[in-house]
């Protein structure tokens, strides 16, 4: 049987999504425009110094129209194209190495369990050189995931709340949650490889990666930038998404380990601890919506503070940790009165 709450949450999903297509569509369309006038402006250049071309001779009315969608598709499949190293870049912005079987065997162990029962293939495991309590899986299919942990992570959790942490890392996984994700967020990952390369250089380049920004995030950078409604729109969207995935994570890590109290355990932990190591957040990079909780920022102040707070959680990849807290000790206690 489907709970109320279960219900609720599936049908959030189903209108984020289609507002998310809506959303897309109109950036698509967006982009054309951009094609259309780039594609203007090198005719007129062309036009101008090699008079020689006859402007009659260049496409116009169905074909005009044709060309610049052969051209808007190829840009679209340039962004995708892009993402094809997405999970090695998230595993180069962490600075992770892969685990060592004899030093790591517990943990290998634990993984090899949880995904057994999760009915997964074994991810590849890493770890990263970080105190921060850090975990997050990457990789747009099953059999090519990822799953990165921290240092900070296993030393501050228990066997229990460890197995829980991994547990909804792997029903992520079996949610197929990055590719999801990444389709979703597909218009603005563009314009932020855009925004990071301009800015300065990412926690990708402080690990000996290139910026991944290219020709095809430019033009829908520019594109989103005509239909900046669609893009608030796609960021809001985005972002309640990404909250609806982390909750049906925290379910499958249940259903997966059978202990919600653990996955409470675990949270609270490493929520008390980004409170207390907020700078130090590894997270503030592109992976930051894939990993099992949001940094810590400060507390708003001033007269706009109520509004800072309202559009900080419009805007927050994660849940509420208070929401997340309570859905979760609720389930312990049905189970104990089970």
């Amino acid at each position: 049987m489907v709970r109320p709450t279960a219900r609720l949450l599936h049908l959030r999903l189903a209108v984020t999504l289609l507002g998310l297509l809506v959303a897309g569509l109109a950036a698509t369309a967006a982009l054309a425009v951009v094609v259309a006038a780039a594609g203007l402006g090198v005719v007129g250049v062309v036009v101008a110094f090699l008079p020689v071309v006859e402007p009659e001779t260049l496409p116009t009315g169905p074909a005009a129209g044709a060309l610049v969608a052969l051209v808007t598709l190829v840009l679209v499949g340039a962004v995708l194209w892009t993402e094809r190293d997405a999970p090695e870049y998230a595993v180069a912005a962490t600075g992770a190495r892969p685990v060592d079987e004899e030093g790591d065997a517990d943990l290998l162990a634990l993984v090899g369990s949880v995904a057994q029962r999760s009915d997964t293939p074994v991810p590849r495991v890493y770890v990263a050189p970080t105190e921060t309590p850090l975990s997050l899986t990457t990789g747009f299919t099953a059999e090519r995931a990822r799953l990165i942990v921290s240092e900070g992570l296993r030393s501050r959790l228990d066997r229990r709340e460890l197995e829980a942490v991994v547990a909804h890392e792997l029903a992520h996984v079996k949610n197929r949650d990055a590719a999801v994700m990444t389709a979703a967020a597909l218009p603005l990952g563009a314009a932020e490889r855009v925004r990071d390369l301009l800015s300065g250089p990412t926690a990708g380049v402080a690990h000996g990666q290139p910026s991944r920004a290219g020709v095809a995030d430019a033009f829908v950078t520019v594109s989103l930038a005509l239909v900046a409604p669609v893009w608030l729109v796609a960021h809001l969207l985005t972002a309640s998404l990404s909250r609806g995935r982390e909750f049906a994570a925290d379910d499958g890590a249940v259903a997966i380990t059978g202990d919600p109290a653990a996955l409470a355990s675990a949270l609270e932990r490493i929520d008390a601890t980004l409170a207390e190591r907020p700078t130090a957040d590894v997270r503030e990079t592109v992976v930051a919506a894939f990993a099992i909780a949001e940094p810590r920022r400060d507390e708003p102040r001033g007269l706009l503070a109520p509004v800072r707070r309202v559009v900080r959680r419009a805007f927050a990849t994660h849940p509420d940790p208070r929401r997340r807290l309570e859905r979760l000790r609720r389930r312990a206690r049905e189970q104990e009165t089970a």
